[in-house]
């Protein structure tokens, strides 16, 4: 039987926000996913189709949280959906957002402040510090499963 190994990898980048929804063209507008509100948070999860995908990245320029969520196995990169997903307000401690990405790709409008983001795919969980101020976060959770080596 071969093991399995899993890691993840966390990648962050911070950009400055410079556009709105109403900047983006229709025909990403047509297959855009409609926001969706929990609490103080403001959502926008998917990224089932191609189109939906690319709508979801265009409108991301808008949001100051991207979230993408991949699994790499054996070197073939494979986008996740229904991942479980916890933001908590680091100041509080409170649970700001507590559901699953129904896509690859969650974007998200948070209050200013600091946050822990987690994640938790194949019973695996995974967390990422981050603080929503002026800028744009895009973090990558890339889970990697090797299942090609053999262990004697």
């Amino acid at each position: 039987m071969k093991p399995i190994l899993l890691s993840a990898v966390l990648a962050s980048a911070s950009t400055a926000v410079f556009s709105s929804v109403a900047d983006i063209p229709p025909v990403y507008r047509a297959f855009l996913p409609p926001e969706q509100h929990q609490g103080e948070v403001a959502y926008i999860s998917g990224g089932l189709t191609e189109r939906e995908a690319n709508a979801i990245k265009r409108a991301s320029q808008d949001y100051p949280l991207e979230l993408v969520f991949r699994q790499d196995v054996n070197g073939k990169p494979r986008d996740l959906y229904d991942v479980p997903l916890e933001i908590r307000d680091d100041a509080t401690g409170k649970v700001v957002f507590d559901g699953k990405s129904a896509g690859p790709y969650f974007i998200a409008r948070l209050p200013k402040g600091r946050y822990t983001v987690t994640a938790h795919w194949d019973d695996w969980n995974f967390s990422k510090d981050l603080a929503i101020g002026d800028g744009r976060d895009r973090v990558v959770f890339a889970w990697k499963r090797d299942t090609s080596s053999n262990v004697a």
